[in-house]
């Protein structure tokens, strides 16, 4: 899982997943976002290959701390 937002110096992120039929669960606590040029960028995982398996249709959110907008995606 990874999260990037511009703009900002400095953040805090976590991720929240929601499977088909359930309710919002988060994925793990607040993570610190590290600077990158005029961006921050943080993640979860260590290859992209490792963590859970969600079946098709759950929605996977990131969220940065004081946001209430979250970037989603549904799992095909």
């Amino acid at each position: 899982m990874y999260a990037s937002r511009e703009g900002v110096r400095s953040g805090t992120a976590r991720w929240l997943v929601k499977k088909p039929g359930g309710t919002w669960k988060t994925g793990g606590g607040w993570k610190r976002a590290h600077r990158v040029g005029s961006h921050v960028e943080t993640s979860w995982g260590r290859d992209g290959h490792t963590g859970p398996k969600y079946p098709r249709g759950t929605q996977v959110c990131t969220q940065f701390k004081g946001l209430s907008t979250k970037a989603c995606v549904t799992l095909k």
